[in-house]
């Protein structure tokens, strides 16, 4: 049974706090491939979410995926469905697995655009002074 078969990558993407390992997707577009946007949502599907930082989206393994499973069988079942979602995309990819450090060196998008929001609000507010 594949991980796809067993619900490992699932279109909204389930977050742990203390993952006990993380799979980082570095991308590179090529202008002549698919456009970002396309790629982007791909990954989506696969259960990723888009970081900022040296990469460019991190997908957060839960304790039931590493019980199903030995890491490497994971890793290379991610691998596949990457490979196999891009395909013909004419992208480059890259990942990296690895338990995740106390303080990553990524911040989710959508903190960024929160803290964005707070920072224009209170730019209006000074602005109307």
């Amino acid at each position: 049974m594949s991980g796809a078969e067993r619900g490992l990558y699932p279109a909204k993407m389930r977050l742990s706090i203390m993952s006990r390992y993380v799979t980082h997707v570095q991308v590179w577009f090529y202008s002549e491939g698919a456009s970002p946007s396309r790629v982007v949502h791909k990954l989506l599907q696969l259960g990723f979410k888009p970081v900022k930082g040296a990469y460019d989206f991190v997908y957060e393994h839960t304790d039931e995926e590493l019980k199903e499973s030995k890491l490497g069988t994971v890793i290379v079942e991610i691998a596949d469905a990457i490979h196999k979602t891009l395909n013909g995309f004419k992208v480059l990819y890259r990942l990296d697995t690895h338990k995740p450090e106390e303080e990553e060196d990524y911040i989710p998008l959508e903190d960024i655009d929160a803290a964005l929001a707070e920072t224009r609000k209170e730019l209006e507010e000074i602005e109307r002074e």
